[in-house]
């Protein structure tokens, strides 16, 4: 065997050093998928792709605790205004891609509507959307089975109405401050087409520190230290300004830099005619906290359909999105919701991009939304095209996206697609890739060290098993050389 070989399929021959690399073949599962793929190289063959979880009240928010299991935010009730919120785990023992049950509760009583969430360390941050839903925030108890408690809650006081009001989060470790973590929000625009006037102001009774006043069109940080028992709040940022509803963030897993979505003017005749195409932006993380950033809102804008940049000024969009493959007949995606990145372990191709999810139609679902696809745009051409299309009947809204390792979790808040009658009709799919992640060998004496980038590493004494979990097995992993044979693999 040479030194520094990579793994990328099949059995390796027996070598002196009796190490021996092994590819755990994908287990496809024997029912039907519940939507198509698309897209350039896109083979249905390499995922599995199952319905997680179903009969849920309006599932948006989802993050994974440290064990694996999701944390849901779900909004109990006929309608999606009028509901109780409640945070659920959802565990997949078995790791079939199908939920072992309806889920557990770890906290209930929060105002319904709910939006978004988040974990930064032991703390899970919670919003709904709009006045009246609070942005919570709760910590996690000393196992991931333990019930939450509130810690306390920040209220954002609207006067009047808002057209977006805030309804998004994002959460990052402030760099260089240990127990600290820097959350992120959005407060849109108060009207469709024109500059807000109007001003929010937050406060909170149970965490110091969080006050201000907030203007529209802007991305907002406010810094939340943990200090175990209690939390505190400091130094309340505008990050950017001239967005009309930025509504979905994630920060790049490598570089740091801020990535989020914005909405367009809806048509001014026809308002299911958008004015302008919804975009995908970025801040380079540099210049977070720097100057405001601004993204031009209202009067600069790429027209949809032709393209055409109107005014010029402000940050040009990393992506506008118009209809594929045509803009003036093409398949549509509209009403952008929230943003996540490619698992690194889906194949060549969708790895190194970022998944948006498109609303659509705002109380329609299946064929009648003819806006809700789910687009990929891959990050080293710059280019995007539609993952799951806009033409599945049984889809309403995937609004909320959730990435691990391997798998792409979406969140479809009402497959019927209407916010008032939808209670009970949430879903919650999985894309598993079934490409396995390569392990790599490198020679250090008379040890060999193995190295990847996702999955649990496995070992046997023989090819054909019994396979075990090495307990604790991180890369990279040395193992000590004998004249024993020792076969290692990766799962998902």
């Amino acid at each position: 065997m040479k030194n520094n070989k990579t793994s990328n399929g099949g059995n390796l021959p027996l070598c002196p050093s009796a190490v021996v690399l092994a590819l755990l073949l994908g287990i496809r599962a024997g029912y039907p998928a519940p939507f198509a793929l698309h897209g350039p190289g896109v083979r249905m063959g390499d995922f599995r792709i199952t319905t997680f979880a179903t009969n849920l009240n309006y599932p948006l928010g989802m993050a994974r605790l440290a064990d694996g299991s999701l944390l849901v935010a779900l909004s109990d009730g006929t309608s999606f205004w009028q509901s109780t919120g409640k945070l659920i785990r959802l565990t997949d023992a078995d790791q079939d891609g199908i939920a072992d049950g309806p889920g557990t509760v770890l906290y209930s009583g929060l105002p319904g509507g709910q939006t978004s969430l988040r974990i930064g360390g032991s703390l899970v941050f919670v919003t709904g959307h709009g006045q009246g839903r609070p942005i919570s925030i709760l910590r996690a108890g000393p196992t991931p089975v333990a019930a939450l408690s509130l810690v306390g809650q920040i209220n954002l006081n609207y006067a009047g109405s808002w057209y977006h009001p805030h309804s998004a989060l994002a959460i990052r470790p402030t760099p260089g401050q240990a127990a600290s973590y820097d959350l992120f929000f959005q407060l849109g625009s108060q009207f469709n087409f024109a500059p807000t006037t109007g001003t929010v102001s937050i406060s909170s009774t149970n965490i110091a520190g969080a006050s201000g006043t907030l203007f529209g069109d802007s991305i907002y940080r406010l810094t939340i230290i943990d200090r175990g028992n209690s939390v505190t709040a400091s130094n309340l940022t505008r990050i950017a300004n001239g967005l009309r509803n930025p509504a979905g963030f994630a920060f790049h897993p490598k570089s740091g830099d801020l990535f989020f979505e914005d909405n367009g003017i809806d048509g001014l005749v026809d308002a299911n005619e958008p004015l302008s195409a919804d975009e995908l932006n970025v801040i380079p993380v540099a210049d977070i906290g720097g100057a405001v950033e601004f993204f031009g809102f209202p009067t600069n804008y790429t027209e949809y359909r032709t393209g055409r940049i109107v005014g010029g000024a402000g940050i040009q969009p990393l992506v506008a999105f118009q209809p594929l493959p045509n803009p003036l007949t093409g398949e549509e995606s509209e009403g952008p919701c929230d943003v996540a990145f490619a698992p690194p372990g889906f194949p060549t191709g969708l790895n190194n991009g970022i998944f948006v999810g498109f609303h659509g139609r705002f109380n329609l679902g299946g064929l009648s939304n003819e806006e809700n696809s789910l687009a990929y745009v891959d990050l080293t051409a710059t280019n995007y095209f539609h993952f799951i299309g806009a033409d599945e009947p049984n889809i309403g809204h995937l609004d909320g996206l959730l990435t691990t390792g391997d798998s792409l979790f979406m969140a479809d808040i009402a497959s019927n697609g209407d916010l008032n009658t939808g209670g009970g009709r949430g879903v919650i799919y999985q894309i598993k890739s079934l490409h396995l992640p390569p392990l790599g060998l490198k020679w250090l004496g008379q040890r060999a060290q193995l190295t990847w980038n996702y999955g649990i590493l496995q070992s046997a004494d023989n090819a054909t098993g019994p396979w075990n979990d090495v307990p604790d097995a991180t890369s990279p992993y040395l193992v000590e050389v004998d004249h024993s044979p020792k076969f290692f693999r990766v799962r998902n």
